[in-house]
């Protein structure tokens, strides 16, 4: 454990010390990762199927914030779906822009939760998202995952009428049209999987937040739980079809999993030195309970390096200091015997 310990602190630290550098770099490879997903889900624009779009684009976002960056991401699903249909650009474009002023304005910091989603779910582990949101967004996270959720199913239903409304009249594409708007707002199974997500969020969280021993991994087993519990629960309610077991069970695992590291990284309590401090001033009466934080202790030696050179320079001044005591000590018996004498 101490040296796992030992190389997350140098990780941290030197991410902490480089920050300027570090952070655009991991901006830069999330952003990277987020354009592939789109075009992954959205491909339908030549213009970003060419890598060196998508690597200028990542750069781009290297250097400004989160919330600019999903705009980003947006502006090229916009596109994408606009090489479709005029009509399902439209409807997308008002989705995005009604998500974006109401609630990415308010919390940029959980801006990066509507790309998580769907980079989650092309590479299936969809069922990991809720808890790693717990871990890193809390209650925020939950409306842009709800967004994240829409985004990918609109994405699925686009490829679905893709071919019919590049053949339909122009009274077919209302129907495709009608049929996007069928399959994403009125979809049973979109709310469902929002229906979810929210429970696990918020439940997993307030357990997290407890202020109770070992919360973080109670609150951590807790969403991995409810996760397995409420899929089948809300599917029966909701009257839709449940999503297949095994990948439920990969993915609440893979979630807890992935939660722990990130635990792990942002701090592990030692509960064995937990102490609670009471006090109180002229209005009120505190009870504080402090629990430290597992840290290796960096012990700063300083190692002086002594030469021959060194030692005898140390020897002859030593010498030297002695002739000098011996001669004041001989000056001043002199003196007494000629007063004496």
């Amino acid at each position: 454990m101490s040296e796992l310990l030992t190389i997350r602190d140098k990780v941290r630290d030197f991410l902490r010390k480089f920050d300027e550098i570090t952070t655009p770099i991991f901006r830069f490879v999330l952003s990277l990762i987020m354009f592939n997903t789109i075009n992954s889900l959205f491909g339908y624009s030549d213009l970003f199927e060419k890598k060196m779009v998508v690597f200028l684009l990542a750069v781009i976002c290297a250097l400004v914030t989160n919330a600019v960056v999903v705009f980003l991401g947006g502006v090229v699903i916009l596109v994408n779906v606009l090489s479709v249909s005029t009509e399902v650009a439209l409807a997308f474009g008002v989705l995005f822009i009604v998500m974006y002023c109401v609630y990415m304005r308010m919390f940029p910091d959980c801006s990066w939760v509507l790309a998580l989603v769907p980079i989650l779910y092309t590479m299936n582990l969809q069922y990991a998202a809720p808890l790693i949101i717990i871990m890193l967004a809390g209650f925020s996270g939950i409306i842009p995952a709800a967004f994240g959720v829409v985004i990918y199913y609109f994405a699925k239903s686009t490829k679905e009428i893709n071919s019919l409304i590049k053949t339909a009249a122009s009274e077919d594409e209302i129907k495709a049209f009608k049929y996007l708007v069928d399959n994403v707002i009125k979809n049973k199974e979109v709310l469902y999987v929002i229906v979810v997500f929210a429970l696990v969020i918020t439940i997993g969280y307030v357990v997290y937040r407890l202020p109770v021993d070992f919360a973080f991994y109670i609150g951590i087993v807790t969403g991995g739980v409810l996760n397995i519990i409420c899929f089948p629960v809300v599917s029966s309610v909701l009257k839709v079809e449940s999503v297949p077991f095994g990948e439920l069970i990969f993915g609440s695992l893979m979630g807890i999993l992935i939660a722990a590291i990130i635990q792990f990284c942002k701090g592990i309590l030692d509960y064995s030195h937990k102490e609670v401090v009471q006090f109180e001033d002229d209005e009120y009466y505190y009870y504080v309970k402090a629990i430290p934080k597992f840290n290796v202790a960096t012990e700063n030696k300083k190692v002086k390096k002594v030469t021959e050179a060194s030692e005898t320079e140390t020897v002859k001044k030593k010498v030297k200091e002695n002739a000098a005591n011996n001669g004041k000590t001989n000056n001043k018996e002199n003196k007494e015997r000629n007063i004496n004498r």
